[in-house]
Parts: structure tokens; C-alpha cells; sequence
């Protein structure tokens, strides 16, 4: 193969704001200069195949290459990998689902009014990627800024989020056969 051609042989496009992507383990990708929200297994492993002729900016050399080992963990079976269609949500047409994967469900909410995010005796997960609010709960409310992650413990159930302006969130949740049972199930 010649040198420093992979990028020529791999399927490729150009990611939008706001284009999700399931990235499935065997995957062959590169980030170049997107915004990331990835959720993954916890590893410490990375294959580098092709670094596009990055240099370290602490060594000012090349990265090394790991080409034997990626080569053994990509999934040659895999095509037409590209952004996902969301499905908006019957009667709440500023939500959308993204995934709904056997390990976890996600789904973009926007709005410019007060709306429910959790779920009673599940716990979620929220991600404000545009604006601000505040998720009231009980007697307190709580701020939710960009970038902020927020845990949504099982025993608060459904809240209030209201938004200062308009907010983004991303709200992630477990399949319910993954939950462990309470001792009263």
C-alpha cells in the first residue's frame, strides 16, 4: 500500500452541527476538529492506523503508529457508516431520540418553556450542549449551564427544567433491563 493513503480508502463525510454518530467498537474513525459527546467503555486504548502527519506538540514528533494491533480490531463488515436520523417523539415535536441501543437511550431536547426531563425509578443522565435553565426539585432549584452533566438520580422521578432563554439538552437513560431490581420489584 502506498504511504499516507489511508485516508483514500476509507468512506468518509463531513459531520453538520448537531449530526449524531454511532460509532460502533471496529469503527476506523477520526475526529479532526469536531465537538465531541462521546460515551464509551472506559479504555485507555487507542490504535492509531494513519495520524494524518500530526506531530505531538510536546516532543514535536510524529505519534506513533499502531498498525498491526488496529488492523486486528477493525470490523471489515461494517458500511455506510453516517449520521443517524433522529425520530421525533409523537406529540412533543422538540424532542427528538437519537439512539435507542441495547446499553443506553438518548434523546436532544429543546425548548424555550418549562418541560419534564427524568423518569420515575430510573436514574438520567443530562447534558446541556446550548443555553442555560434551572431544574427545580422539590424546594430547590438547581442551574444547568453548557457543558454541565447532571445526574438525575432514580429517587427524584420526573422534574421541572425551565429554561433561562432556549436549552439544548442531551438526556440519557438505561434500558430498563439493564437497571438492577430494587429489593421491592
Amino acid at each position: 500500500m502506498q504511504a499516507n493513503s489511508v485516508d483514500e480508502r476509507l468512506h468518509s463525510f463531513i459531520p453538520k452541527p448537531g449530526d449524531s454518530i454511532f460509532i460502533h467498537s471496529g469503527t476506523v474513525h477520526t475526529l479532526r476538529g469536531a465537538v465531541v459527546f462521546e460515551v464509551q467503555e472506559n479504555s485507555d486504548v487507542t490504535f492509531r492506523l494513519y495520524d494524518w502527519d500530526r506531530t505531538d506538540a510536546k516532543t514535536g514528533k510524529h505519534r506513533d503508529l499502531q498498525i498491526n494491533e488496529a488492523l486486528a480490531c477493525i470490523d471489515f463488515n461494517q458500511v455506510n457508516i453516517g449520521p443517524v436520523i433522529p425520530v421525533e417523539i409523537e406529540n412533543n415535536s422538540k424532542t427528538e431520540k437519537i439512539f435507542d441501543d441495547e446499553h443506553f437511550i438518548l434523546w436532544r431536547k429543546k425548548n424555550d418553556s418549562s418541560f419534564t426531563v427524568g423518569c420515575e425509578n430510573e436514574p438520567r443522565i443530562l447534558v446541556c450542549i446550548e443555553g442555560a435553565g434551572k431544574l427545580h426539585y422539590k424546594e430547590n432549584d438547581f442551574s444547568i449551564n453548557k457543558g454541565d452533566v447532571m445526574l438525575l438520580p432514580a429517587l427524584l422521578g420526573q422534574c421541572n427544567l425551565q429554561p433561562d432563554n432556549e436549552i439544548t439538552l442531551l438526556e440519557i437513560a438505561i434500558p430498563a433491563k439493564d437497571l438492577p431490581l430494587n429489593e421491592s420489584q
